[in-house]
């Protein structure tokens, strides 16, 4: 054989294989497919909030390990790309940005703290990418944003119930730290405390890094409350409690469910013991009190302890701070499902019809409300040998 006629074989061979391989792309998935479901997530694992975003964190990565052990979404497997907020909603705008834009993510969950909430969700809009809020923040309707949870309003609104109709308080003491979380629940506190025959007789604040509230305990103190509402969020509330056992106060207190998380009451989860502070928390803080037939307990809270434990093994508890990145990573895997698609606008229409019982509560968003819970289901409860009881009247 000639030469050329070689060359002119070997040519023919090349473009065979070329157009098979064409072949076997088109037959098989499009090019540049994606190959995964990415699911960015932003979170405060360091900064002032770092022991609240940590857990989430984890939850998250749980949540990813269940999923792809059961065969992915749609047929892939799904990853989790996590940024670190540092508590700034500055750097939650960023770390959002590089998750949207660079790792193309298909859904965005986040974040920690409301403020940072707040600032990712215009970022949300703008770049028109489903995003899944897991802090408690009330925003106004957003196409592209669905908070889960009650939010708020709802959570504040039914603490002020609670602190009136069950723990019988005529005049309220609130005391509430400077952030979007604290200025939130005070603002529907003095809205809503009037409408049950009660009043606030004094209204404190204080700085989510001061280390000595003890002038504010003091007023508080002498205006002689039946009840002092403690709404505020995590670690930064021990130096409350520290204060409030120096000063040798004995007013009843009711903490908002910011005082359910670990870090609080790791640092004064043993003064909370002591002096009886209720406080309001999630179903999920008294579900191992709760009976095995209880629907709760069956349906949403023992399969979750399993995604957890299966990860982290059966030595790390499930705590509040765990369930709202479950409870997105709920609806982000049943909207994709419904899509049947990894596209963001088809998941984002599918949001508008996800309906489940999550950790949070009933999670039913639609098209005119994308609050994902449509009441609060928070509970009264005691800090007691280290874990919470249903609080009951004696």
């Amino acid at each position: 054989m000639m030469r050329s006629e070689k060359g002119v074989l070997v040519k023919a061979v090349l473009v065979v294989c070329f157009v098979l391989c064409l072949v076997c792309v088109a037959g098989g998935k499009p090019a540049g497919a994606a190959e995964t479901i990415k699911i960015g997530h932003v979170c405060s694992i360091t900064g002032w909030a770092g022991m609240l975003g940590s857990p989430q964190r984890d939850a998250m990565l749980a949540m990813v390990d269940d999923v792809n052990k059961r065969g992915g979404i749609l047929g892939k497997q799904v990853e989790a790309f996590i940024e670190d907020d540092q508590s700034n909603p500055t750097t939650a705008v960023i770390a959002a940005t590089k998750l949207v834009r660079d790792k193309k993510v298909n859904v965005l969950v986040g974040t920690t703290l409301s403020d940072c909430a707040m600032a990712v969700a215009s970022l949300a809009e703008q770049e028109q990418v489903p995003y899944i809020v897991t802090s408690p923040v009330v925003l106004p309707f957003k196409k592209w944003v669905f908070p889960v949870g009650p939010g708020d309003v709802k959570m504040a609104a039914h603490t002020v119930e609670m602190a009136v109709n069950t723990l019988g308080a005529k005049k309220i003491a609130l005391f509430h730290d400077t952030a979007l979380y604290g200025m939130q629940g005070a603002k529907i506190f003095n809205r809503d405390v009037g409408k049950y025959g009660a009043s606030i007789v004094i209204e404190q604040s204080y700085d989510v890094k001061d280390l000595d509230v003890a002038p504010q305990l003091t007023k508080i103190k002498a205006a002689k409350p039946d009840l002092m509402v403690v709404y505020s969020t995590g670690a930064p509330c021990a130096v409350i409690a520290k204060n409030y056992k120096q000063l040798g106060m004995t007013t009843q207190v009711l903490g908002s469910g910011g005082l359910g998380g670990p870090d609080f009451l790791k640092i004064a989860g043993g003064i909370a013991d002591e002096l009886n502070w209720v406080i309001a928390v999630l179903k999920i803080s008294i579900a191992e009190s709760l009976p095995s037939s209880d629907s709760y307990r069956k349906t949403v809270y023992d399969p979750a302890l399993k995604i957890f434990a299966d990860k982290y093994g059966p030595g790390k508890p499930l705590n509040v701070f765990h369930v709202s990145p479950m409870d997105a990573f709920v609806m982000a895997e049943d909207a994709i499902k419904a899509a049947g698609s990894d596209d963001r606008a088809k998941i984002r229409d599918a949001m508008e019809k996800v309906k489940f019982m999550g950790l949070l509560g009933y999670v039913a968003p639609d098209a005119t409300d994308h609050q994902g819970g449509n009441i609060d289901t928070s509970t009264l409860a005691l800090f007691k040998n280290g874990q919470f009881v249903p609080y009951s009247k004696k």
